[in-house]
């Protein structure tokens, strides 16, 4: 049997925890930067050349020239087309969030962006094979090849398997057939551009460009063309159009904007925006008579990708501190969580369906979640959590949030079905003290990199270059958040017999929820990532056929994050 942690003990595994989550954090954010500036440079790279090769006619001072307006020209294209990208991104994340389709124009130009990630990608690889095969032995560096293209093909096969299920998921009402159409377009322009002539690629440039300005001056033409492209692809596929009022489109986001940059500024968006263009591209034509053109384009990339990078981590920051947090998101995301409001609230006698004559058995009818949860809260000095009941049946039992006052307090319907009222109390009251102990600000932190990479994963759909890096992210958040969970269940534990001076209760309740999921299904909610640190119980251990033990080593002392439930009971009962 192994010793209770100390107080120094859980300070180190909390530092070293906190150290990888920020090195992991960190990596991902460079990670992101490298995929995103690379086609930006080659963007604007490929863009210079080719405009500089058109203007230069005779003469050599109208060769210096030339250069710097192509590089003003290109940077004055670049930021309409990022700023459609952005637009696009939100305007999907908008309208998941609001359970709306979104529009095919949004749809088209995200799946393109996905397309890029993944060439971004393979030019990175590309360009770093040259130094692995100076310093790496022929074996090891053919083995490396070799296992890239088993990628590459998986990749390939697997996103095409993607796409196939999602065609025919009947359910999933979020992406249209328009913004496939799009895309299949894009490519062959592209095509056209690279076999024929370079003036194709115009196309596309100048789609972007006429999405951005026509969203923010003619709108009503943009949704005309949106609802044109709908039908036109519903129609080749023999599907029913998706309804125009229903859908949320790039305008709706762009009106979304301007409504906030005029609250923010006091000024007109229109002037706002032309201001800073012009601004950003005769910086962009006075540097470029100043340094070399090669210095300016990467200056461009790296600071093109920083902002648009900055934006998306200044945004999940923000929203990580405002109650809203990514661990909540990501339950949002996946189940029916609703928020348990006054005018809701059923008799904890109703909600538990509690029976019997016993008066221990039997909970007053005026009795209610929010009046134990205020009770409880106000025994410790902490503002109510807000309580949000999780539509599930496996017994869940969580709490996330940075600050007391905007902590969330999620209670499964399988929980409050299978406790008895103390339990119930006990249970509620483990919850509260991890609120007290901060272990709920800690674990949130822990799990913010895994949640936010599970919300790309699913907001944006597979991606070869996402996917790959989501899974690590969740892999290595799982060994840092388990790291500091196990030791802080005992004081939990400690923390609710303090609140209810009932050790026998919280011990009862471990019993009966452990009793629980053993008879539930295998596909349990918190076997996945995030909500299992937060759970109050771990899952059953599920025997295999092959390496059984080596198995459960990893899922309960590497990924591990409870202690074993039998040891949590006998010292509560210990204590009776």
């Amino acid at each position: 049997m192994t010793s209770l942690p100390t107080r120094a003990g859980l300070f180190v595994r909390t530092v070293i925890a906190g150290v990888s989550c920020l090195f992991l954090s960190s990596g991902v954010v460079v990670a992101v930067l490298l995929l995103i500036g690379v086609p930006i440079y080659a963007g604007v790279h490929y863009g210079v050349e080719v405009l500089s090769s058109l203007a230069i006619l005779s003469g050599s001072d109208f060769r210096l020239a030339a250069e710097p307006l192509a590089v003003a020209l290109v940077v004055a294209v670049g930021m309409p087309c990022l700023a459609a990208v952005e637009l696009s991104l939100r305007t999907v994340r908008t309208a998941r969030e609001r359970s709306a389709p979104a529009g095919a124009l949004a749809q088209g130009i995200v799946e393109l962006a996905s397309y890029v990630l993944l060439l971004s990608s393979l030019l990175i690889v590309l360009s770093t094979l040259p130094f692995l095969r100076s310093v790496l032995p022929v074996p090891l560096f053919g083995l490396l090849v070799l296992l890239g293209f088993f990628y590459l093909l998986m990749a390939g096969y697997l996103w095409a398997a993607h796409e196939w299920i999602r065609s025919k998921d009947d359910v999933n009402g979020e992406r249209t057939t328009g913004g496939n159409w799009l895309v299949i377009g894009i490519f062959i322009v592209g095509y056209l551009s690279m076999a024929y002539w370079v003036g194709f690629a115009l196309l596309v440039v100048a789609a972007l460009v006429w999405l951005v300005f026509g969203s923010i001056i003619v709108p009503n033409h943009v949704d005309g063309v949106r609802d044109a492209i709908e039908h036109r692809a519903a129609e080749i596929a023999e599907e029913e159009p998706v309804d125009p009022a229903a859908a949320y489109g790039i305008t709706d986001e762009v009106k979304w904007v301007r409504t906030k940059l005029e609250q923010t500024t006091d000024l007109r968006p229109t002037i706002l925006v032309t201001v800073t263009g012009i601004v950003i591209v005769g910086a962009s034509y006075w540097a470029a008579t100043l340094v070399s053109v090669e210095t300016v384009v990467v200056s461009v990339a790296a600071v093109s990708a920083a902002a648009f990078v900055g934006i998306h981590v200044g945004a999940t920051i923000r929203t990580e501190f405002t109650g809203n947090n990514a661990v909540l998101r990501d339950l949002e995301d996946r189940f029916d969580l609703e928020t348990l409001t006054v005018t809701d609230i059923e008799s904890v006698d109703q909600i538990a369906g509690t029976a019997g004559s016993n008066s221990d058995r039997k909970v007053d009818v005026n009795a209610s979640l929010e009046s134990i949860v205020t009770r409880l809260a106000g025994q410790v000095d902490l503002p109510p959590p807000e309580i949000r009941v999780l539509e599930h049946g496996t017994p869940v039992a969580l709490t996330v949030g940075y600050r007391p006052a905007v902590s969330t307090l999620v209670l499964s319907r399988g929980l409050i079905e299978t406790l008895e009222y103390h339990e119930l109390e006990a249970a509620i009251a483990h919850e509260l003290a991890h609120i007290a102990n901060r272990d709920a600000a800690v674990l949130t932190a822990l799990s913010a990199p895994s949640a936010v990479a599970r919300l790309a994963r699913s907001r944006y759909g597979y991606n070869p270059v996402v996917e790959p890096l989501a899974m690590l992210v969740g892999t290595i958040s799982r060994w840092y958040v388990a790291l500091v969970s196990r030791g802080r269940e005992y004081a939990a534990d400690d923390g609710a017999v303090a609140i209810t001076g009932d050790p026998a209760a919280l011990a009862s309740a471990l019993e009966s929820l452990d009793a629980d999921l053993e008879r539930r299904p295998s596909t349990d909610l918190r076997e996945r990532d995030t909500a299992t640190a937060f759970a109050i119980v771990p899952p059953p251990w599920e025997k295999h056929p092959f390496f059984d033990r080596t198995r459960r080593f990893i899922a309960r002392r590497v990924f591990g994050t409870h202690p074993p439930t039998e040891k949590r009971i006998d010292r509560l009962r210990a204590r009776v």
